[in-house]
């Protein structure tokens, strides 16, 4: 009688846990110089294609609206916050 058949070593194997394949969170940040247009149509696209486990946030400038003052305050955002995997400004 073969031991690898046996009822309970075949349970065994199905108890063991399997590793896990999810792969973690991406987190995106988006500068952009309007406070209401650009969040609504970034928050959108993530609903529209479900990218739930994309982290969006998308920031107005807070230095002002010319396109140096954008990059200024996302250097900012990066030195003073967590780092994101990906940076866009929209200007």
């Amino acid at each position: 009688m073969a031991i690898d058949n046996h009822p309970k070593v075949r349970q065994a194997r199905k108890l063991e846990r399997r590793q896990g394949k999810r792969t973690g969170n991406s987190r995106i940040l988006i500068v952009s110089e309007g406070s209401k247009t650009e969040p609504n149509y970034f928050n959108e696209i993530r609903s529209e294609y479900r990218l739930s486990t994309v982290n969006v946030l998308v920031q107005q400038s807070g230095y002002g609206t010319t396109p140096l003052q954008v990059v200024n305050y996302a250097e900012h955002l990066l030195i003073n916050g967590d780092e994101p995997e990906s940076v866009f400004l929209s200007v």
